[in-house]
């Protein structure tokens, strides 16, 4: 990313000789820029995707969209932090940063290193699928007897099946179906309630 951009927008970054692509830098948050690599504003964009669409990325980058697993990849070959913030139907906003964060290349299933949790959300739902490889309804990773991504229809890093769903395909208020966008116990006494909104965004680590 350019020092010497100070304002939000869609940029063309070349992360690696030969490599380049478009993605949307958010300035205006704290301590960035920051790159967004999953944006859920509402259920106008379908996430219920094969391999290749999360590979290669899909929506609007002025919308809702899935960076890609690719470009993902090449992001957080450097050190790299994880933000996800979240808003629930009942208009809470929360966040969680990891201070680690890594997705490996297509070879490896672009398998996930996240850790270093931090942060106002009051659960560590990303713990649970640290390491796990990415799975989708039409490329099985998980550790699950049966299809997560099928079962629950996103894309995701599931393991039995998941703690965060945030790809999930069902964009709906309430907490009655797992096939929504999921961050567990975001409530103390409610599991798998339905987020409103989810973002995640990615910057490199301090020196």
């Amino acid at each position: 990313m350019d020092p010497d951009v100070f304002c939000s927008g869609v940029y063309l970054i070349t992360p690696s000789q030969g490599v380049s692509f478009k993605m949307y830098c958010d300035m205006d948050i704290a301590n960035g820029p920051w790159t967004v690599i999953q944006n859920r504003q509402n259920g106008s964009e379908e996430f219920y995707r094969p391999w290749d669409d999360y590979r290669k990325g899909f929506g609007n980058l002025l919308g809702n969209f899935w960076l890609g697993n690719e470009a993902i990849h090449y992001i957080t070959v450097s050190p790299s932090v994880l933000r996800i913030e979240l808003v629930s139907w009942l208009g809470d906003a929360r966040h969680a940063e990891y201070s680690t964060f890594r997705v490996e290349n297509e070879a490896d299933n672009y398998r996930l290193t996240v850790s270093g949790f931090s942060g106002d959300v009051r659960y560590d739902a990303m713990d649970f699928h640290n390491g796990m490889a990415f799975s989708t309804y039409d490329r099985d990773n998980d550790l699950n007897s049966g299809n997560c991504a099928a079962d629950y229809q996103g894309g995701w890093w599931y393991r039995r099946c998941y703690d965060a769903n945030l790809n999930g395909r069902v964009y709906i208020n309430g907490s009655d179906t797992f096939q929504s966008l999921v961050w567990d116990y975001f409530y103390q006494d409610g599991q798998y309630p339905h987020m409103m909104t989810t973002r995640m965004l990615v910057k490199r680590s301090l020196p």
